[in-house]
């Protein structure tokens, strides 16, 4: 493991703690803003599991009105990000987090906003028996609060799926030279 991988797994595990709570390579979109191009080449791919403590389980009091999108708790039904590049998000979504399982097979799906970007992210596991660690392939797409664009599509990499949930760590580039690195964990609805 070099140092960069180690100083971004360990800032997604410091996040993921902090804030109580599964990529990947990037498309970078048109580096303009106003470009609604999405580059689709993905050159370097670099994943890996977070540890799953970062992912959150912990559901949200009871008789407690629900948070509004973007201010989550990190309980059921509800993202944590951490992104670090390009763009810098941290925080939860309290939104619907779709987790199927059938023939074997996991998929977990969501889209939320935070701090005015647009997150959406697709977990496929083939193989699937239950908890654990998985070879997966990924998409995720930031849209910046700025309208620039970067995605990931049907990336290979591995994810840490839990009763409730999962996480996954990311950092790629692509053939425009913009890289996608964080983490997400997710926490099924």
């Amino acid at each position: 493991m070099n140092a960069r991988s180690r100083v971004h797994r360990g800032a997604a595990v410091l996040v993921g703690c902090v804030l109580m709570t599964s990529v990947s390579a990037c498309r970078a979109g048109a580096g303009q803003a106003g470009s609604a191009a999405a580059d689709s080449t993905t050159t370097t791919t670099t994943a890996t599991a977070a540890p799953a403590t970062a992912a959150a389980t912990t559901p949200a009091e009871a008789g407690q009105p629900a948070a509004p999108v973007g201010t989550g708790d990190g309980g059921p039904g509800s993202l944590t990000l951490a992104i670090t590049s390009p763009v810098m998000l941290s925080g939860h979504v309290n939104t619907t987090v779709s987790c199927e399982t059938a023939a074997r097979r996991y998929v977990a799906s969501a889209t939320g906003t935070l701090d005015g970007a647009t997150v959406t992210q697709n977990v496929r596991v083939a193989g699937y028996a239950g908890p654990g660690s998985y070879p997966a392939v990924i998409s995720v797409s930031v849209v910046a609060a700025d309208g620039s664009k970067y995605a990931i599509s049907a990336v290979p990499t591995t994810v840490q799926v839990t009763a409730d949930g999962g996480a996954v760590s990311f950092n790629a580039s692509t053939s425009g030279g913009r890289a996608l690195a964080g983490s997400i964990s997710w926490a099924c609805s």
